[in-house]
């Protein structure tokens, strides 16, 4: 049995439970040239807002952070340089004396996480993780790992296209994410990388790791690895094998072996390659 060595700054990072002293909205916050009508969702250092633009008349999704301490400049930075249908455009940034904000596309369909609470047909599985890997790709070819692949950042377009979302961890491949100390962890414990759980430089196999936990998900309702402690989780990752998937999906389990591999030589190196691998037969998608 291998030991397990976890950062002491592993449980905040993964968990996503805010930082001391990280100031949280609880009332609309004012933001020049926008209406905002709702929150949507708090993260650990930010907040989304659904807002109309006032001159456009437009519906769009605000992204605030404390102007101390704020990153969404990096955000804007990699989202500006992507032009792909399966990325949420980001329209605009800005701050003012107490806020940063980027703007964003609404994506009305909400995310994947809302879509799980049950197998999925494999047709259907199949098709939206083709879509993932488009956006993963978009990034990859760019240079950059999104660091954090998981169903609530996979949202739905009306028309039911699947589009990479939340850039905020995102990191050039083969550096430490920004804004980590040496050693420091990033992701989320259900569906991060062993690589990174071990403070390995950003790469993209990593991101291709965490859309087979969520290819799994789909497939099977429940990702691969679970447990009572968040301890059970993350070694299940570093150490156990991906469980068989049930006879009537044997198929796709050498397209899963490959997304799961536990090293790193031996997984598939990006999007761009479970795109080939899918492309290849290895699968049901109707696409």
């Amino acid at each position: 049995m291998h030991a397990i060595a976890m950062p002491s700054s592993l449980a905040w990072r993964t968990l996503g439970t805010p930082r001391r002293g990280a100031a949280l909205l609880h009332v609309a916050p004012l933001v020049p040239g926008f209406r905002v009508l709702r929150e949507l969702g708090t993260g650990r250092r930010s907040s989304a807002w659904l807002a109309l633009e006032e001159a456009s008349r437009a519906t769009v999704v605000l992204k605030l952070q404390p102007v101390d301490g704020a990153t969404l400049h990096r955000e804007w930075e990699i989202g500006a340089r992507l032009a792909d249908r399966h990325v949420v455009r980001i329209h605009d940034h800005g701050r003012d004396g107490r806020w940063a904000w980027l703007v964003m596309e609404y994506v009305p369909g909400g995310d994947l996480a809302h879509r799980l609470r049950a197998p999925l047909a494999p047709q259907q599985a199949l098709a939206w993780t083709r879509q993932a890997a488009r956006g993963l790709a978009a990034l990859h070819r760019h240079g950059y790992v999104h660091r954090d692949v998981k169903p609530a950042n996979f949202l739905l377009r009306a028309e039911g296209d699947v589009v990479l979302a939340d850039l905020g961890l995102a990191a050039r491949a083969g550096t430490s994410a920004p804004g980590l100390g040496q050693g420091a962890v990033t992701g989320t414990p259900r569906y991060v990388a062993p690589e990174q759980l071990q403070g390995a430089p950003a790469a993209p196999a990593a991101d291709v790791y965490s859309l087979g936990v969520l290819l799994h998900e789909m497939l099977c309702g429940r990702p691969p690895f679970s447990g009572e402690t968040l301890m059970e989780v993350l070694a299940q990752h570093l150490l156990a094998a991906p469980p068989r998937l049930p006879a009537a999906l044997a198929d796709l389990q050498p397209l899963l072996d490959r997304m799961l591999a536990k090293e790193v030589q031996h997984r598939l190196p990006d999007a761009e390659a479970v795109l080939d691998l899918l492309s290849q037969g290895g699968s049901r998608d109707p696409e």
